[in-house]
């Protein structure tokens, strides 16, 4: 499934593409449903690709095919509804449409718990995320399993029809339980909401600018659907569909926030790919579009001279298609590169990765980094990496000089001398088998800093009940970017992960 780097291996790809592509034909049967099914099958396509362990892709690929679902096709007979003889498709389409629009508002939400790492979040947001998901699930099965489904026929009022896959008994408690559905996955979508905003709040700066996009698309998300819920249960159908105007609006707003995040703010590292599949892609929309009105253009052109149809429209066509390629191009890729511009560097796989090196090896560097991970791990407030006098190195997190836990780290002629860290998120103590892991790891990466270790058996551990006046001795305040403001590379695997 799978190449030696991770990426999907050609076949997945192919088959990918392949129902994709079906899928974008079924979707086309409504101009709006076309337009969500291409945005987001378009960048979970290329994620996917990329990342296909991460379940972040996978979930924008579920949600463009959700959206066939929600429509109702056009071939479907009002009378085959209310007589109950719908042929296999149409019964499919029916049962999908009671419980698709649940299953995409769980969509979202999962969307909010697992970006940008594919995992569930650690610390105090992790019951909250598991209890939300598992509830959306829920309110899933129950809305399939429902005894009676409400279809709109014409596109207005409503006509209960027998669910052909119901598997619950009838009962009159189902007015409330059906609206219970529609809740449930919403509520998960807002405490999802109010994990990303815990997330930013306490991110780095490169962290921040990847969840500001995605946090206003799901409250526009969220905002849209609660509006058209309400309107709806207001005014009824009066509105003719005015009321969704904002979830219109706010669907392709999700793909686009995380194709920013993935491109501008270089989230998971395939800024490159995505522009130049935004550049071929509309290079290829244009000429497409291009071709097939010329092509129209000169057919009559023709027929209006000569009275019947020639193969030289085509031939015309084609010249001036293949003379539009290179001028198309370079106009679109400086319309792309100038808000979407990858760095095209010298050396580029080398520099990049004497600077993974140098997070190892570069004392500042290497500290900032034990840091983020620190905080990550331990889901500590806040972490910083001191010196042997006390001097703050690097910190993650708002560090204000409190330290709970002090870990020492156990080597000779160490230019770190202990990881101090702040209050857990949860106001929970730390876990000794996680700062142990913590201890062992500092050695390392003392050692890779030409340290010596001292203990050569077993894992050093932490130091307990250090006060506020020790943990204060240092120069508090300099932040993960070291002393001077060096330029660290960002990583994803922060705060947002971590909340």
């Amino acid at each position: 499934m799978t190449r030696d780097d991770g990426t999907l291996s050609l076949g997945p790809r192919v088959a990918l593409t392949a129902l994709l592509a079906a899928g974008f034909v079924l979707a086309l049967s409504d101009p709006f449903t076309g337009l969500f099914f291409g945005s987001y099958a378009v960048i979970g396509l290329v994620l996917t690709i990329r990342r296909p362990r991460n379940p972040v892709s996978w979930l924008l690929i579920a949600i463009a095919f959700g959206f066939i679902g929600t429509t109702r096709p056009p071939n479907l007979d009002p009378a085959s509804v209310t007589s109950g003889g719908l042929g296999p498709i149409d019964a499919l389409f029916v049962w999908l449409g009671a419980w698709i629009a649940q299953a995409l508002f769980l969509c979202f939400a999962a969307l909010t718990f697992l970006f940008p790492l594919g995992e569930l979040p650690r610390g105090r947001w992790r019951r909250p995320g598991l209890v939300a998901l598992t509830a959306g699930v829920v309110a899933v099965i129950v809305a399939m399993g429902q005894p009676s489904l409400a279809i709109s026929t014409d596109g207005g009022s409503e006509v209960a029809v027998a669910n052909p896959l119901g598997f619950l008994p009838d009962g009159p408690w189902w007015d409330i339980l059906s609206t219970a559905t529609f809740l449930v996955p919403l509520l998960a979508l807002g405490v999802g909401i109010a994990k990303l905003l815990s997330g930013y709040r306490v991110a780095d700066e490169q962290t921040r600018l990847q969840l500001r996009w995605l946090i206003a698309a799901m409250a526009l998300v969220l905002f849209g659907i609660v509006f058209g819920l309400s309107v709806v249960s207001i005014r009824g159908d009066d509105m003719n569909g005015a009321a969704w105007i904002p979830a219109i609006v706010a669907y392709p707003s999700v793909p686009i926030a995380i194709g920013v995040a993935v491109l501008r703010y270089r989230l998971y590292e395939i800024d490159r790919l995505v522009n130049r599949a935004l550049v071929y892609g509309a290079v290829t929309a244009i000429l497409a579009g291009v071709f097939a009105a010329a092509t129209t253009f000169s057919q009559r052109l023709f027929v209006d001279l000569s009275g019947t149809s020639n193969d030289g429209a085509a031939v015309v066509t084609t010249l001036l298609v293949v003379a539009l390629y290179a001028p198309v191009r370079r106009r679109v890729e400086s319309l792309v590169d100038r808000r979407f511009k990858y760095e095209e560097r010298d050396y580029g796989a080398y520099l990049e990765e004497l600077r993974h090196h140098l997070d190892l090896v570069d004392p500042v560097r290497a500290a900032a980094r034990l840091a983020r991970e620190a905080r990550s791990q331990t889901g500590a407030d806040a972490v910083a990496v001191v010196d042997a006098r006390g001097t703050v190195v690097a910190s993650a997190g708002p560090w204000a000089g409190q330290a709970v836990e002090t870990v020492p780290i156990d080597a000779a002629d160490s230019p770190l001398a202990a990881v101090r860290l702040g209050r857990r998120r949860d106001g929970r103590s730390y876990d000794p088998v996680r700062l142990e892991a913590l201890a062992a790891v500092a050695v390392v990466v003392a050692t890779a800093l030409g340290a010596k270790p001292r203990v050569t058996e077993g894992v050093p551990g932490p130091s307990r009940g250090q006060t506020a006046a020790d943990a204060a001795d240092g120069d508090a305040g300099v932040d993960a970017a070291g002393p001077g403001g060096a330029d660290l590379p960002a990583t994803t695997m922060d705060a947002a992960g971590s909340t």
